[in-house]
């Protein structure tokens, strides 16, 4: 396949979508080609290390992904960092948020500075500021600000603010049950009412 010129050091090959540059490996440095999104819109990309600045993709997999001003559906990759970006769901091995938010994120390990999430599920999990999530579940949670949650399932928690959760895991357990209690209650109170009424 031949090649393009570059352009503004952008490579793209005739029939890509989604132009490609060189960039840096992590562990040995050496160059390879980088997707590279910037001020645009793609649909699936992937690659060993994937770019994206002010732009949007429906799927991303690759082994690195950075992002800035960016968002995505969701995210599959080793290593993760998210500034001042959005993705609905994460799945990495390391995950860096900043500024950022995500409405699941599953991974060995995240760090969070001032950014929020709705689900996380992670073997550690490090936050800058205060934590917030809707649930949380983790080995480890370490924050230098408060850790806030509805429900809560963690095994060590070191917050240097307090630790504020609606639901624990026996917590829910016991809301569950008294609910599934009070529903059968009531519906065996609703039957006799309903009983009542057909003898008149």
């Amino acid at each position: 396949m031949s090649e393009q010129p570059p352009t503004n050091g952008q490579t793209a090959g005739a029939n890509d979508d989604v132009p490609v540059s060189v960039g840096k490996s992590d562990t040995t440095r050496t160059p390879e080609p980088t997707p590279e999104l910037l001020r645009r819109d793609a649909g699936d990309v992937q690659g060993q290390h994937v770019a994206m600045e002010r732009s949007g993709a429906e799927s991303i997999k690759a082994d690195r992904v950075t992002m800035e001003s960016s968002g995505a559906q969701s995210m599959t990759t080793k290593s993760a960092q998210l500034e001042k970006s959005g993705v609905v769901q994460l799945h990495a091995e390391r995950a860096v948020l900043h500024d950022s938010g995500a409405v699941i994120v599953q991974s060995e390990e995240v760090r969070l500075v001032n950014s929020q999430a709705v689900v996380v599920g992670a073997a550690k999990i490090e936050s800058e500021g205060t934590l917030k999530a809707g649930i949380l579940g983790t080995g480890e949670i370490k924050s230098q600000g408060s850790v806030s949650g509805i429900l809560l399932s963690a095994g060590k928690i070191e917050a240097e603010g307090g630790v504020n959760a609606t639901f624990t895991p026996p917590a829910a357990a016991a809301f569950g049950a008294a609910f599934a209690v009070t529903l059968l209650l009531l519906g065996r109170l609703l039957r006799r009412v309903f009983q009542q009424e057909r003898g008149r």
